[in-house]
């Protein structure tokens, strides 16, 4: 038992070494590259409050463009600093978006406002983000869920190194809702998680 709780807490406080390195790596790193929200693994709850698919799939690249068209609000005053750049990536995200059957992400399931996990990002990263020639660290929120239930968008904000694509770092994190309209409502979602990884980091 003895030998068991002190396995334990080695575990434990290399892990905690880890968590503390890689955050360190992302904080010291002089230039971040955002390359948007991935909504391919996203589900939308309810259909309800969903009503129109054609619409939804125009907000999935609406609300990725408009943190372009005021990166001023959404990145110059969340994530970046007077040490920090944020350079763009947004192509290959966009892409992926726009081959999403919207259709079959409206759900009245409430599990599905968590089905990823912590361990599944990795492959995620490794399977989908082939891009080549590409080095430093990237940004990207992998939303899982809109729900209007819950009142809260959940996003796993992710830092992986471009070249090699291993995973850095990735948090659930959520982001309440706030805005006139659709497009600003569910906006105001990654607003306050941006604003929250800036704190962080």
């Amino acid at each position: 038992m003895k030998n068991l709780l002190l396995s334990a807490i080695a575990l434990f406080a290399a892990l905690s070494i880890s968590f503390g390195q890689n955050v360190s790596k992302i904080e010291q790193a002089p230039s971040w590259t955002w390359f948007g929200i991935d909504y391919t693994h996203c589900y939308f709850l309810t259909p309800m409050d969903f009503p129109s698919v054609s619409d939804l799939q125009e907000k999935i690249g609406a609300w990725n463009d408009l943190i372009l068209l005021e990166r001023d609000k959404f990145i110059e005053k969340t994530i970046m600093t007077k040490k920090r750049k944020i350079k763009y990536y947004v192509d290959m995200i966009k892409e992926r978006n726009a081959e999403i059957d919207v259709k079959s992400r409206l759900m009245e399931d409430g599990f599905k406002t968590s089905h990823l996990e912590t361990e599944k990002i990795q492959g995620i990263v490794d399977t989908d983000y082939n891009e080549d020639d590409m080095e430093g660290i990237g940004l990207v929120f992998i939303a899982e869920s809109y729900s209007k239930p819950n009142v809260a968008g959940a996003y796993y904000v992710t830092f992986f190194d471009m070249k090699t694509r291993q995973v850095i770092f990735t948090e659930r994190m959520l982001g309440k809702p706030a805005g006139f309209g659709l497009r600003n409502y569910w906006a105001g979602s990654y607003y306050k998680v941006l604003k929250n990884v800036g704190k962080k980091f």
